[in-house]
């Protein structure tokens, strides 16, 4: 089972993941009270999973083959041992759509991690960076987007919560149980800070979100069941 002493969050770093977005990620799982371990290669992540709290992959390049290599057998097993004896993770923006269960594309299927019960796609808005509206349990907050990805449940014996949508309704953000552990997908970007929102459409609405992602790290930390 995961270990209720564990402190540590293994946050992702390697090829493909955005420097900005896995610096912003640790400085919240540091709020939420974790130590932050970064990996670059995952050959190193079934060791460092053993006493992990939280495993985490935050923004990544619009290419996601780099990262998705790196999960060779091995290392998607150790994760789903992981996650099913109790461990956390976390997915932001290109991190959400890898847990996902993949995307069709006109070349085909295109398969994912798996770690919660959805189907990923884009908002096809484009890869601009811009500045919406995200309804957050009940409240609206304007977030940064750029390209994230929105979900469509697939069923499941997992218990699924969603916790944020999109203006149009289409669901932003959710956590899903995975055997003992839980995981966390997000489209948008709640950890950036001001500097992300400079030049970019709708800029001057931007607010501070980093408190909604610390409480979901937390939520996400706790023993309290997904539903």
């Amino acid at each position: 089972m995961w270990p209720a002493s564990g402190t540590r969050a293994v946050i992702y770093s390697g090829p493909a993941a955005d420097p900005d977005s896995a610096e912003c990620l640790a400085a919240v799982v540091e709020e939420a009270g974790l130590d932050v371990e970064f990996v670059e290669d995952l050959e190193q992540l079934p060791a460092l999973l053993d006493d992990a709290a939280l495993f985490a992959v935050g923004g990544t390049g619009e290419d996601l083959d780099p990262i998705v290599a790196q999960f060779t057998p091995r290392i998607r097993d150790a994760l789903d041992e992981y996650l099913h004896d109790g461990g956390r993770y976390l997915g932001i923006c290109g991190g959400a759509f890898l847990a996902s269960t993949g995307w069709e594309e006109e070349s085909g299927w295109v398969e994912m991690l798996d770690l919660v019960p959805a189907e990923s796609d884009d908002l096809r808005l484009g890869i601009e960076p811009r500045i919406m509206p995200v309804r957050w349990l009940g409240e609206t907050y304007p977030m940064y987007y750029q390209n994230g990805p929105t979900f469509y449940l697939v069923p499941s014996t997992e218990s699924v919560r969603v916790i944020a949508r999109y203006g149009d309704g289409q669901i932003a953000a959710f956590v899903s149980s995975y055997g003992h552990g839980k995981v966390a997908v997000v489209g948008p970007h709640p950890e950036a800070d001001a500097t992300w929102a400079e030049g970019v459409r709708n800029g001057e609405a931007w607010r501070s979100t980093r408190g909604l992602l610390v409480d979901l790290v937390d939520s996400l930390l706790s023993d309290r069941r997904t539903k």
